[in-house]
């Protein structure tokens, strides 16, 4: 890391980021920053965005102010984080913003045998900090100072020709945490701009290091890329270059088919549309939809019997499909349990064409319209008419619980709990 390298800094008049498009809540923590003598920068994606034009999803801050006067200085924080603690400054409505101190090193970058202990929080510089960021257009500062621009990585030239680029040799980078070259697919993915050529073949070089990654932060990284708008680009991404096969290795055969290929896109973008609509999908619903277009394949519906105990069994099947492909990546119980629902209802559905009726006891699951709703996706997919597939369940005037009160409520009349207009035994008492 180079020291001595000075900043390009922008001044207001040259670049198009304005403090009206900043979040005022993020504001008024620059500015107490500020007031009481700390730097206090915008930082990471939201200068990225500001200076793009679109809106930011949050606003991350960066200061020279150590954690604990964070705190002190935001009544309205809570420190948060073991090795590199940071502070989350809350408002009303269950709003955060988050506020790090400037630091020297990502805690992926430890190489060391002898690593320092919890307590080091390996506190640095605004170049240090910069240097030790993923690409080069999350590495541009927002100074509240004098609302200028500070870029140590030549992120601001990138932002400007439309380029991903990692900061440093990006084999040291793949090497220290793979999990970069996840972002580096979201981040082309989402701003549809090249990879830089060094940073491209050093990621097609370590892609297969994946494998050594943690589980969890594999999971939450690629629950990222389905759920933020740009899911068929990511994929499309992955698959170019190997990346999802060394995440999901059971899909390779099945997307040799060129045909599922293309479902399975369409099934991205088809989620795309949904983010934009503000209609957020749940993580099982995203899961749902990604893996719809593989359910044939790996549990053909043809190959179970009819009725209640064909459909458990292709229940079972399904779940343990998914164990086997999610299983490995920690996603939770009920997520994971939540899209078995959701994917063997689909059996349901396709079984039950007008004039048959979706069995009562199914419609009244809860995951039922999700079900529907996934099916009516498939079908449009797949250049179905859903309509042609389906028939309300039949109507029911009273539920079982409405039915069973009912029947409580006309016991009451007769003689202790003899229903009315039943004659009581000769044995029993008269009140």
């Amino acid at each position: 890391m180079d020291e001595s390298v000075l900043p390009r800094i922008i001044s207001r008049p040259e670049h198009p980021i304005s403090r009206k498009d900043i979040d005022p809540d993020a504001l008024k923590i620059l500015y107490r920053l500020h007031h009481h003598g700390f730097m206090a920068y915008l930082v990471g994606g939201c200068v990225r965005d500001l200076f793009l034009g679109k809106t930011p999803k949050d606003f991350d801050l960066a200061t020279d102010a150590h954690p604990r006067q964070i705190r002190d200085l935001f009544r309205n924080s809570r420190l948060i984080g073991r090795r590199f603690r940071l502070a989350h400054v809350y408002f009303p409505g269950g709003k955060y913003i988050e506020v790090a101190t400037f630091r020297r090193r990502s805690e992926f970058d430890e190489q060391t045998p002898n690593p320092s202990p919890h307590s080091d929080n390996t506190f640095g510089t605004p170049a240090e900090d910069a240097l030790r960021r993923d690409i080069t257009i999350n590495g541009i500062f927002y100074n509240i100072a004098d609302f200028s621009l500070v870029d140590y990585v030549g992120g601001l030239e990138d932002l400007r020709r439309g380029i991903i680029r990692c900061i440093g040799d990006p084999e040291e980078k793949f090497v220290q945490d793979p999990v970069r070259m996840i972002r580096v697919i979201r981040h082309a993915a989402r701003t549809g701009f090249s990879i830089e050529e060094n940073t491209y073949r050093s990621l097609l070089t370590h892609v297969d290091r994946l494998r050594l990654c943690s589980p969890a932060r594999l999971r939450d990284e690629f629950l990222r890329e389905l759920r933020e708008g740009a899911a068929r680009e990511s994929i499309q991404r992955m698959l170019e270059t190997g990346m999802l096969f060394v995440l999901f290795p059971s899909l390779a055969g099945p997307l040799q088919d060129g045909k599922r290929k293309e479902y399975v896109l369409g099934s991205l973008e088809v989620l795309d549309r949904l983010h934009l609509s503000e209609n957020a999908a749940s993580d099982d619903f995203c899961l749902a939809l990604f893996l719809l277009p593989f359910l044939e394949f790996f549990c053909p519906p043809d190959e179970f019997p009819g009725g209640r105990k064909g459909q458990a069994d292709f229940e079972l099947k399904v779940r343990e499909w998914l164990i086997h492909t999610l299983g490995p990546f920690l996603f939770t119980r009920h997520s994971r349990e939540a899209a078995t629902q959701l994917l063997a209802g689909q059996r349901i559905l396709h079984q039950f064409p007008p004039p048959g009726k979706i069995p009562w006891r199914w419609a009244r699951r809860p995951s039922f319209y999700r079900a529907l709703r996934l099916f009516e996706l498939g079908a449009g997919l797949r250049g179905e008419e859903p309509s042609r597939f389906l028939c309300p369940p039949a109507d029911k005037k009273f539920s079982r619980r409405k039915r069973i009160r009912r029947f409580r409520k006309k016991g009451k009349r007769g003689n202790r709990g003899t229903p009315a207009g039943v004659a009581p035994s000769p044995g029993d008492p008269v009140s």
